[in-house]
């Protein structure tokens, strides 16, 4: 017993490997901290890229460039200034709709957007002019992966039911009367 006791004491006496006991307790939360400012900076490259690539097909909206049969010319407008959103022509969702000014219904709805597992859209109005003075409504969702899966969590970024996560951008617009 005593032999135990005296190799117990030397044992705990000795300090090698302290230093990896550490690394082991810290490098989780580093790596985690890493991944999350990785993955963050890249959904906000995506949301970015997404807003702009909006804003830029809206002008071609507003300036006639588009006509109101034109769907799918402005989903792809729009997708070719998204180059991080992978396969983004059948993942974006675009409405366009003119808002009531006097109630203002419909502006605070959610976006409504692709669901990738079941491979369904949304049916959408698309009506780029009435020849009245709207103010018309874009809503853009597009449903993508985040590159790793547990910062979402972290980043509190909406999610369908599928898991997907959502990527949203909103413009607005005046008609002018012809």
């Amino acid at each position: 017993m005593k032999r135990l006791l005296h190799a117990f004491r030397g044992f705990r006496l000795k300090d090698a490997g302290s230093a990896s006991v550490e690394f082991v307790i810290i490098m989780p939360f580093v790596l985690a901290m890493l991944f999350t400012s990785i993955d963050f900076g890249a959904v906000m490259l995506r949301q970015i890229f997404l807003d702009r690539s909006v804003n830029i097909a809206v002008r071609e909206v507003l300036l006639g460039n588009v006509p109101s049969s034109g769907l799918s010319t402005l989903r792809t407008m729009i997708c070719d200034g998204t180059v991080l959103i992978p396969d983004c022509e059948s993942v974006l969702t675009i409405e366009l709709r003119p808002i009531d000014t006097n109630s203002w219904s419909g502006i605070y709805d959610n976006a409504q957007c692709v669901n990738r597992s079941a491979n369904i859209s949304p049916t959408l109005t698309f009506n780029p002019s009435a020849g009245n003075q709207d103010l018309m409504l874009v809503r853009v969702c597009a449903a993508a992966d985040p590159f790793i899966e547990l910062t979402g969590l972290v980043l509190g970024l909406p999610a369908a039911a599928n898991g997907d996560h959502l990527i949203v951008s909103l413009g607005a617009f005046t008609n002018e009367p012809a």
